[in-house]
């Protein structure tokens, strides 16, 4: 699959003319989710070009979302990014939309901790300084491979049982409705890019300081009482957000 000659006569640089080719295999199903490439040395070699013009190729095709480095692996064709609407028709919980796609999401538990109500986890929940919170940390990881980090919060005294239940590879939504009859109804989501931290690229296994989407939401139950907080850290190369956009008709405006 690796064979391709460099055009030496093109006024083309090198460092284009292996980029498109690269993106001709991808494009055309040669290449598929997950398949690695060679080193940038050994890859260098065969091209008979220097490995800066390698690493320039596939540095193009990394900001174009095409390819993804894994941090001591090496360059691998990108996952199929998820398409996340800017205007949803449910609510659904991570699980369920995995589901939909014909996916499982497991779930690694990091912390189950009871701590203060402080700060915007307080002012979400509707809380004051007297109350006390559970926090559900835990990696979420598709197919094995590591997607986001969650941080979810709860008033302890309407959900105490999360502070020492098993949560591994379960939903929470599905826990809160079955055991609480308490369902979140409706959420006001919110979406800000970074770049990973340290400990947020060893969580996710990428490489520190690429790049990442923090999603915030405020849950709240049928009530309209806030009922869950949350902060979540997603590997930006898994996903693509759409917008839906529509022009009123000449009646609507």
């Amino acid at each position: 699959m690796f064979t391709f000659t460099v055009d030496r006569q093109s006024p083309v640089p090198y460092y284009y003319q292996i980029e498109e080719w690269i993106r001709g295999l991808i494009v055309s199903g040669q290449l598929k989710p997950g398949d690695k490439l060679p080193a940038e040395v050994k890859l260098g070699e065969q091209l008979g070009v220097s490995r800066l013009t390698v690493r320039r190729a596939l540095q193009n095709l990394m900001n174009d979302g095409l390819l993804v480095r894994r941090r001591a692996k090496g360059t691998f064709v990108a996952p199929t990014r998820r398409q996340i609407p800017f205007v949803r028709d449910s609510l659904r919980s991570m699980t369920e939309e995995a589901a939909d796609e014909g996916r499982t999401i497991g779930a690694r538990v990091l912390a189950q901790e009871l701590m203060p109500a402080v700060g915007e986890m307080m002012r979400a929940l509707q809380l004051s300084w007297n109350d006390q919170i559970v926090l559900v940390h835990r990696v979420r990881l598709s197919e094995d491979v590591p997607v986001a980090i969650e941080a979810c919060y709860y008033h302890y005294s309407r959900f105490p049982e999360l502070l020492t239940m098993d949560l591994t590879d379960r939903s929470l939504y599905e826990i809160l409705e079955k055991e609480y009859d308490a369902r979140p109804q409706e959420a006001v989501d919110s979406f800000v890019a970074g770049i990973a931290t340290t400990e947020e690229a060893r969580l996710l296994d990428i490489d520190k300081g690429a790049p990442v989407m923090h999603y915030t939401r405020v849950a709240m139950d049928r009530s309209g009482k806030p009922m869950e907080f949350s902060r979540s850290v997603f590997r930006a190369e898994d996903y693509r957000f759409v917008i839906r956009v529509r022009r009123p008709n000449s009646e609507e405006e």
